[in-house]
């Protein structure tokens, strides 16, 4: 397809959410690809774009100086053409609700950390919601894993946001992408150590307090020892908790969490965090199931050569997921359409797997998902 003709992509497909449109945005920015996207959140509740994907679009748009079409609340097309290549600096966005802020994060950090220079950014919305990386799972997790990738992010949160009043503000640093060594995780090795984190936004301290016995007991009785850390944050317009269970093997680490709710006590909070582990471990994955589909993307930039390889290595990236989820494969699809990369997996979804990423042509031991 020539370059200058849009990708047209189907935001119905797959997990049908708003992951194909940010990992689009993304792809669209560091690529300068154009696309379009139709029939966004077709089979969701409320279709269309709401508005953290609006802000995910225009806050891409300002980075590279997109021409932008439909970028309205409820829309169900979208059109994104670049006019220029990532710009570095200083970045402000406001969703304006209590949209996911490390989402919002995701889409805009790759095309910044390829703009050559440093960058600064500061997003304002929700930091802490179920469906959507917390702030402390981007900070504690995710940010070591792609590291390791090359993509040095430094992430402080300045105040917490809970659904539904958001609130939240959380600034980064975004380093230059550099070459790493190809990243293989395909066993974890032994258990080393958890933490509980247990953390509160505008609730007394006993809830942090409690939060963490929970864990600590439903630990103590899977026969797992851990440690417990109780994190009292700044809250300016919303209240709530936190519990993430960060899981350090030898080769890896992983997050399991769960976000307080109006129907959560913060021991069942606790609960969905321990049991979230429990069932890691009952299998023999290296990488958790979010983080699995969270890779994909910087192990593309990698294998298409976007992030320059050192002198003779292949960047192959390996790694075992605990669930092959319809996220990582319809992220996987959407990749495709911007990247000369081959992404294959064995594994069916719902099930344990291993996932590669790796260049045109290379040598590979795994099957390719079919096109």
């Amino acid at each position: 397809m020539p370059a200058d003709l849009p990708i047209v992509l189907d935001g119905s497909a797959g997990e049908g959410g708003g992951q194909i449109l940010r990992t689009a945005l993304a792809l669209s920015a560091v690529t300068g690809r154009p696309f379009t996207i139709e029939r966004i959140r077709e089979h969701r509740l409320k279709p269309g774009l709401r508005p953290q994907h609006r802000e995910a679009a225009r806050a891409t748009a300002r980075i590279v100086e997109a021409e932008l079409a439909g970028d309205e609340v409820g829309s169900s097309a979208l059109e994104f053409r670049p006019r220029h290549a990532p710009r570095a600096g200083d970045w402000a966005f406001d969703i304006g609700t209590a949209g996911s802020t490390p989402l919002l994060f995701q889409t805009v950090c790759w095309p910044l950390a390829l703009a050559g220079a440093p960058s600064t950014l500061t997003l304002r919305g929700g930091t802490h919601q179920d469906h959507a990386p917390t702030f402390h799972y981007l900070a504690l997790v995710w940010a070591p894993a792609v590291a390791r990738l090359g993509f040095r992010f430094g992430l402080e949160l300045q105040a917490a946001g809970f659904y539904p009043e958001g609130g939240g503000e959380m600034t980064a640093r975004i380093e230059p992408a550099h070459p790493m060594p190809p990243l293989d995780v395909r066993h974890r090795g032994t258990l080393q150590d958890v933490e509980v984190v247990s953390m509160v936004g505008g609730l007394g301290f006993e809830i942090a307090e409690r939060q963490a016995a929970r864990a600590l007991r439903g630990l103590r009785d899977a026969g797992i020892p851990a440690e417990a850390e109780r994190v009292p944050v700044p809250s300016r317009a919303s209240r709530g908790g936190h519990v993430l269970l960060v899981s350090t093997f030898e080769r890896t680490r992983t997050g399991h969490g769960a976000v307080s709710a109006r129907e959560r006590s913060p021991e069942e909070v606790a609960d969905l965090a321990v049991e979230g582990l429990r069932d890691h471990l009952r299998g023999g994955a290296a990488v958790d199931l979010h983080l699995g589909d969270q890779l994909l993307l910087p192990a593309a930039l990698a294998a298409a050569g976007i992030l320059p390889a050192a002198p003779g290595v292949v960047p192959v990236t390996r790694y075992s997921v605990a669930t092959i989820t319809r996220h990582l494969t319809t992220n996987a699809e959407v990749i495709r359409r911007f990247l000369d990369v081959e992404i294959a997996v064995d594994g069916g979804e719902g099930q344990e797997g291993e996932v590669r990423v790796q260049p045109p042509g290379a040598r590979g031991d795994v099957v390719p998902i079919g096109r």
